[in-house]
């Protein structure tokens, strides 16, 4: 595992071209190595893309052995600097897949890079709001004129924007600070902000006086964040069967997590690969279908998810040119991966309100 890449040590690499500027294509041939990049989601140096199929194969070792008969090693490269960061290595040329939610996939396809979105890797997840100790704030309109930091660029900010609209309220409206979350952390908790919006991991600072009123649980599928493994478009030309045997990995990840059976053991493996307490992901998790959360398939309620969230980032000025989801998404290593595994009817297919369907056979 390399060490964690903030945005200063990225751009200390070389000169970083601008988004959409061309991404340096690596040398056509049997490739040695593949890296991956995410944002840093856990605690420390951990190394953690998220509690998603991915970090199923990556933590039981299914990736590392799925390449290594071949001399093949994986390189996973985590990013403190999130989203952003992450395109920003897409854009040199330093990464090959991306495992991406879904606002920041889409700003890096908006802004022209050449990527493919190969895989779903995570469904349904979850957003919290967080108050500094002895706040009074109860519910979105609360906010208003208030400090509250969210990591901009990142699935995120989507979300928040929507409960903010929701509450006839926009960032105009609130004070709203770019923070990273570390730093947001610390700040909510020292109360040099009011609030700070994110993920599951905002639920550990309750022990520190911070109040958690609200979040996107119950609120629908347009709520929650879509995830997925966005691979450059040199790299599925140049290594298209490297792209199928790691989608492979990550099916058998979904298939994996989606069995209610595994769920102690599932959690336990998220609270490791983190090293969050297991009770932050029962939270998370709780009340909710695993072969949802962990579905694989590009079916319609993944589909419109994307779109709607391209809808909402032109809406807000986050991208300015449009992103045909279904022209950027590339289903054949999941389908082939299904087929090879006989998994074709394991998933319902979803429909855009999250009810179930039959699964194709």
């Amino acid at each position: 595992m390399s060490p964690l890449l903030s945005r200063r040590q990225l751009l200390s690499l070389g000169t970083v071209p601008l988004l959409g500027a061309p991404a340096i294509v690596r040398a056509q041939g049997s490739a040695r190595v593949i890296r991956i990049g995410s944002p840093e989601s856990g605690v420390g140096d951990r190394g953690f893309p998220g509690a998603n199929p991915l970090t199923v194969a990556r933590q039981r070792g299914w990736i590392d052995e799925a390449f290594a008969r071949d001399g093949v090693k994986v390189e996973w490269h985590f990013f403190r600097g999130a989203g952003p960061a992450v395109n920003e290595a897409v854009s040199a040329g330093q990464l090959d897949v991306v495992y991406l939610g879904d606002l920041a996939g889409v700003i890096g396809r908006a802004r022209g890079l050449p990527t493919r979105l190969i895989a779903p890797s995570g469904r349904n997840t979850h957003s919290y709001l967080a108050t500094a100790p002895g706040s009074t704030i109860r519910s979105v309109a609360d906010l208003k004129g208030r400090k509250v930091a969210v990591l901009k660029g990142t699935a995120y900010q989507r979300p928040f924007g929507r409960l903010l609209a929701d509450a006839r309220l926009s960032e105009r409206d609130v004070r709203v600070i770019n923070m990273d979350w570390p730093t947001s952390k610390a700040a909510v908790v020292s109360g040099d902000i009011d609030a700070t919006f994110g993920g599951a991991d905002l639920q550990l600072l309750a022990d520190k006086g911070v109040g958690l009123p609200l979040s996107t649980k119950g609120r629908g599928p347009s709520y929650t964040i879509q995830s997925g493994l966005i691979a450059t478009q040199a790299f599925i030309d140049q290594q298209p069967a490297l792209a199928a045997r790691l989608v492979e990995q990550l099916v058998r990840g979904a298939q994996w997590a989606s069995e209610e059976s595994h769920r102690a053991e599932l959690l336990g493996l998220y609270a490791e690969a983190s090293g969050q307490p297991p009770l932050l992901w029962r939270k998370e998790f709780e009340g909710e279908s695993l072969k949802v959360r962990s579905s694989p398939r590009f079916d319609e309620g993944y589909r419109s998810g994307y779109r709607g969230v391209v809808a909402d980032a032109l809406k807000l000025g986050l991208i300015r040119n449009p992103v045909d989801v279904d022209a950027w998404i590339e289903p054949r290593f999941v389908e082939q991966a299904l087929r090879q595994a006989r998994l074709e009817a394991h998933w319902p297919l979803y429909d855009a309100f999250g009810n179930a369907g039959k699964a194709s056979a």
